[in-house]
C-alpha cells in the first residue's frame, strides 16, 4: 500500500493566519520598496494587500522538496506579486514609454562612443532637452517595467525577472541557481562597481544595505526625487552594459 504524502503544515487553512503574521513585514518592507513615484490611482496599501495575496499564494504552494527555503521562496512571490499588482495598472503612455527608451539608448549609445559613463549633462546636449526633461523622463523608469529583463529572455513561471530581483537579494541563492542567474548576478555586482560614485553609492545603500529612497537623500544630502532619478540611471545603465555584454 502506497504511503499517505504527508501534506506541508504551512497549506492549511488553520495556519494562514500565523503566516500572514508571520511574513507581514516582510511584505510592508517590499511594498515600501516599491512605492516609489506610484500613480495616485495606485497606493501603498494596495501594494500591501497585492503583497498579502502573493505570501498566501506561497504558502500554499511552497515544497519543502525543492531545496529552497521557506522565507526565499515567500520573499520572491511577495515581490512578484507587487510588481505584477504595478504592471498591471499600465499607466505610462506610449509616448513616454518612447522618450524613456529614447534616454536609455542615448546613454547606451554615448558611453560606446565614449567609452565611459556618459554624464546627465552629455545626454541633454545630444538630445537638446532641459534637465527637467530628462528628469522627468527618468522618473518614468521608477514607474514602469521597462528596466526588467523580459526583452533578455529571462523568465521565471512565464513572467519576466525584474533587474532588481537580481542585483542583490542575499536570500535569493537559491532561485538564482535555479534561474542559472548566478553569472549575471557576478556580472551586475562588476558593472555597479563600474558606476559613477554617486550612482554607486545609492545602488549599494538600496539594495545591499536596504536603506529607503528617503534615508539615502540624507545620507547623501540630496532631495528624494533627485535621489529616485540617479536609482533610474544606474538602473538603465546597468541594463545597457547587460545586453552590451552578451551574456543572455
Amino acid at each position: 500500500m502506497p504511503r499517505k504524502k504527508k501534506i506541508n503544515p504551512i497549506n492549511t487553512d488553520i495556519n494562514r493566519e500565523e503566516i500572514v503574521k508571520q511574513f507581514l513585514p516582510r511584505v510592508k518592507y517590499y511594498a515600501n520598496r516599491y512605492n516609489i513615484g506610484l500613480p495616485p490611482e495606485l497606493s501603498y496599501e494596495d501594494l500591501v494587500s497585492a503583497g498579502i495575496v502573493g505570501l498566501l499564494e506561497a504558502a500554499e504552494r511552497f515544497d519543502p522538496s525543492k531545496n529552497v527555503t521557506m522565507s526565499t521562496f515567500v520573499d520572491f512571490r511577495i515581490r512578484g506579486a507587487i510588481v505584477d499588482q504595478i504592471r498591471a495598472m499600465q499607466w505610462a503612455s506610449k509616448d513616454a514609454r518612447k522618450r524613456l527608451e529614447t534616454v536609455r539608448n542615448t546613454y547606451y549609445t554615448l558611453e560606446k562612443e565614449l567609452n565611459r559613463t556618459a554624464t546627465d549633462e552629455e545626454v541633454i546636449d545630444r538630445l537638446k532637452i532641459s534637465y527637467d526633461e530628462l528628469y522627468e523622463t527618468l522618473s518614468i523608469a521608477n514607474k514602469m517595467s521597462l528596466l526588467s529583463l523580459d526583452d533578455m529572455g529571462v523568465m521565471k513561471d512565464g513572467k519576466p525577472v525584474e533587474l532588481i530581483e537580481i542585483i542583490s537579494d542575499k536570500n535569493s541563492k537559491d532561485i538564482l541557481d535555479e534561474l542559472q542567474l548566478k553569472e549575471l548576478q557576478t556580472t551586475l555586482g562588476r558593472f555597479i562597481d563600474e558606476l559613477p560614485e554617486t550612482e554607486k553609492k545609492v545602488i549599494t545603500l538600496y539594495y545591499y544595505e536596504e536603506l529607503t529612497m528617503k534615508e539615502i537623500g540624507n545620507i547623501l544630502n540630496l532631495s528624494e526625487s533627485r535621489i529616485c532619478q540617479i536609482h533610474a540611471k544606474a538602473l538603465i545603465t546597468l541594463k545597457n552594459r547587460l545586453i552590451d555584454s552578451g551574456i543572455h
